[in-house]
C-alpha cells in the first residue's frame, strides 16, 4: 500500500545532554552562553559539539514560556514602499540581531485602524517591545498606551501625551539648512511641495519653510506651497503645478527625498535642466539619492542612527 513516512524524532536538550555527558542544565547554560557558568573549556566544546552533532535547535516557544520572554521587537512602518523608513529598519535590526532579538515589522499601509489592528497583534503575540514609526494609528489606540505593560518608542511624533518614549528629529534645523543653501544661491522664488499637513513632519517643515522666507526678507507667496501624498505621483502632478504658473519657481523644497524624486521627473518631463533652470532639494537622504541624475542635494537626518537609538 505504499510507503509510509515516519515524521523525525525531536532532538531536545536531554538528548545533547546524555550525548556530551553533562546535565541537561548545564547544556541551557552554555548555549544561552551564561556567563556565570563556571565549567572547563572541555565541557563547553563537548556541549557545542554535541549540539552540532544532533542538530539541536531551541524550541523559541519553550524558551518563551519558560522565561516570560519572546525576544521579539514590533516595528510599525507606514507603508513598505518608503524609501523613508529603509535606513531607520538597518540600525533597528543592527542592535536587534546584536542583542539576540527578532524584527517583526508590520506596514499600516496609512490605515489608522489597520495600524491599531497592529498594536493589538503586539499584544496577542506576547512581544518584548514595539517601535511605533508610523503615524498611523488610532488616537484611542494611542491614548490607551499609557496603560500598556510593553515598552513602547515612538518616532517622529510628540509621545509625552501617551506615557511612551518618544524621538524626534530636528527639522526646523534640517529645513534651515536647505533654504540657507537655496538663498545662498540667489533665489528667491522658492516653493515647497510639502508632505500632508495634518503630520507632525509635514508641519514642522513647512513652519521652517515659512519662517526661513520670513528671516530673509522673501515674500511668503500661498501660490508656491503644493501639499502632496508623499509618492512619486502625487509630487509629480504638484511639481507641474507650480511649472504651469504664471510666474514659476526658480527652486523647490522638497518634503523627501521620494517627492523631491517626483518633482524632478516632472521638470524633466517640461524640457527644463536641473539645476541650470531650477533647482530641487529633498530632505533624509534616503538610499536613492545618489543615483538620480543629477545628484539629488538633500539632508541627512541621520535615520540610521534613530533606527539604533530606538
Amino acid at each position: 500500500k505504499g510507503i509510509r513516512c515516519m515524521p523525525k524524532t525531536k532532538i531536545t536538550i536531554k538528548d545533547v545532554a546524555r550525548e556530551a555527558d553533562v546535565n541537561p542544565s548545564v547544556v541551557s547554560r552554555v548555549l544561552n552562553k551564561d556567563s556565570t557558568l563556571k565549567v572547563r573549556e572541555e565541557t563547553r566544546e563537548r556541549v557545542w559539539e554535541a549540539a552540532a552533532k544532533l542538530n539541536y535547535r531551541p524550541n523559541r516557544m519553550a524558551k518563551m514560556l519558560r522565561t516570560k520572554k519572546s525576544k521579539m521587537i514590533a516595528v510599525l512602518i507606514s507603508k513598505f514602499s518608503d524609501l523613508y523608513f529603509t535606513a531607520i529598519l538597518e540600525g533597528i535590526v543592527w542592535v536587534a540581531e546584536e542583542r539576540g532579538y527578532i524584527i517583526s515589522v508590520f506596514s499600516t499601509e496609512e490605515d489608522r485602524k489597520k495600524g491599531s489592528k497592529c498594536i493589538e497583534t503586539v499584544y496577542e503575540y506576547g512581544m518584548d517591545g514595539a517601535i511605533l514609526a508610523s503615524s498611523y494609528v488610532e488616537e484611542k489606540t494611542l491614548q490607551q498606551l499609557r496603560y500598556s505593560s510593553v515598552p513602547m518608542v515612538m518616532l517622529r511624533r510628540s509621545s509625552r501625551e501617551f506615557g511612551v518614549m518618544g524621538m524626534l528629529a530636528d527639522e526646523l534645523a534640517g529645513v534651515s539648512m536647505v533654504m540657507e543653501h537655496l538663498i545662498g544661491l540667489g533665489h528667491q522664488k522658492i516653493a515647497h511641495i510639502s508632505g500632508e499637513l495634518f503630520s507632525r513632519s509635514g508641519l514642522k517643515r513647512f513652519e521652517g519653510y515659512r519662517k526661513a522666507l520670513y528671516e530673509n526678507g522673501i515674500p511668503y507667496r500661498v501660490e508656491y506651497v503644493q501639499e502632496s501624498d508623499q509618492t512619486e505621483k502625487g509630487s509629480y502632478d504638484a511639481m507641474m503645478r507650480l511649472l504651469e504658473l504664471e510666474d514659476p519657481p526658480t527652486a523647490v523644497f522638497a518634503f523627501n527625498d521620494t517627492v523631491a524624486f517626483g518633482a524632478m521627473s516632472a521638470i524633466r518631463d517640461k524640457g527644463l535642466r536641473i539645476p541650470d533652470d531650477i533647482s530641487v532639494v529633498g530632505h533624509d537622504n534616503t538610499i536613492l539619492s545618489e543615483h538620480t541624475y543629477p545628484r539629488l542635494t538633500t539632508v541627512d537626518s541621520r535615520m540610521k542612527d534613530m533606527g539604533e537609538l530606538a
